[in-house]
């Protein structure tokens, strides 16, 4: 689905799984950023183009919730839709068995098909009465599937995803608790990342405003991602996602702290063969942004965001499920921000932040400041 890459990320160990143990012949259903992602990881697999949901954000919360709100119709027929894709699909290329990570139409009658998801609860902004109508919409679609494999602790004083995960009443299939997904290793602290060398980025223009982030990180290169202070980590659907990553780059050029890695999310625009990209155009620009002490990259491999993980003092990400499960085993000092309007994003975020498990910040009142204060 088109959340952001956190639902193609959490199915790396998976395919993995299936591949070096099952020795799977598999077929990958993507598109977008999503594809990218998996194509980067596993450039042999066969990845096959599939409807897309086409899911927006707006530059506020309240227009996103408009907005979602208003997309239900629309989403209800993309699932029709992926559907007949789907038993189109099967009819020309027959399949043994079909996983779908939060896309309801990708079942068949005739072939196990396995949901993977952690929303069986459900937040909206607009109280328990429609969070139920929606609730029984979604178990409907769930109920279509033979097994619903959920990415989470069956134990609720470990879940990661509380009551998203662990509602009162469960789907009428079996529900499975397979635990926590991530494509990240545990590795060993303060060793170098070569990727860092051919994938920085020397400019780029924010998609938001013309705004041109100019990088000098002279520091950084000599010594590459063995020593970073804050490691930001972004994702999600646009224009959310460009929007934080303008805000990040403005404060830390207005104070700039000792190294900044920022991994942008955008797997479509990686690239393993240039060094130095520069996607500023020439021209006159409204404003152009001198980023000290800093390296941007669009996308880290999961060895290399492994490593940059385990080197970072800090990380800063959004408080999407699959960034939850890929940080906290890793990492304690971690800050999480909602994207506006996610509700589910702005649930996790307080919930683990009153396990103590995380520290939060609502987008509207951002300090990176505050997080990199020696005092906090």
């Amino acid at each position: 689905m088109e959340w952001g890459l956190g639902h193609a990320s959490r199915c790396i160990p998976i395919l993995n799984y299936l591949l070096n143990n099952c020795q799977a012949d598999l077929v990958v259903a993507a598109n977008g950023p999503q594809a990218a992602l998996i194509r980067a990881v596993f450039p042999t697999l066969t990845i096959v183009d599939i409807p897309a949901y086409s899911v927006s954000y707006h530059k506020n919360r309240a227009g996103t919730i408009t907005r979602l709100a208003f997309s239900l119709p629309h989403l209800a027929q993309r699932i029709r839709a992926e559907n007949r894709w789907l038993l189109e699909f099967a009819r020309n290329h027959p399949l043994d068995a079909i996983i779908s990570d939060n896309r309801y139409g990708l079942w068949h009658p005739k072939i196990p098909s396995y949901l993977i998801t952690h929303q069986l609860g459900i937040k909206t902004p607009f109280g328990k009465s429609i969070d139920a109508l929606v609730r029984n919409q979604l178990y409907r679609y769930i109920g279509k599937f033979h097994a619903c494999w959920v990415p989470d602790f069956e134990e609720f004083e470990q879940s990661l995803a509380g009551e998203l995960s662990h509602p009162k009443h469960l789907p009428g299939i079996p529900v499975e608790y397979i635990g926590p997904l991530t494509r990240i290793t545990q590795v060993e602290k303060n060793e170098i990342i070569p990727e860092l060398a051919g994938l920085a980025l020397t400019a780029f223009e924010s998609t938001i405003t013309k705004t041109s982030f100019q990088f000098s990180s002279d520091a950084i290169k000599e010594d590459p991602g063995t020593a970073i202070q804050l490691l930001v980590v972004l994702s999600g659907p646009e224009p959310q996602r460009s929007i934080f990553e303008e805000l990040i780059l403005e404060q830390w050029a207005e104070a700039p702290g000792q190294s900044l890695l920022l991994v942008r999310g955008l797997p479509e625009e990686h690239s393993g063969t240039q060094t130095n990209i520069n996607l500023a155009n020439k021209g006159n620009k409204e404003k152009v942004v001198h980023i000290q002490n800093a390296m941007a990259v669009n996308h880290l491999s999961p060895a290399a965001l492994s490593q940059a993980i385990a080197n970072a003092n800090c990380i800063l990400t959004r408080s999407g499920y699959s960034s939850i499960m890929d940080l906290l085993p890793h990492h304690s000092n971690c800050w999480m921000v909602p994207t506006p309007g996610q509700t589910e994003q702005e649930y996790l975020a307080h919930y683990l932040s009153q396990k103590k498990l995380i520290q939060t910040q609502h987008q509207d009142r951002f300090s990176l400041a505050h997080i990199l204060s020696p005092e906090r």
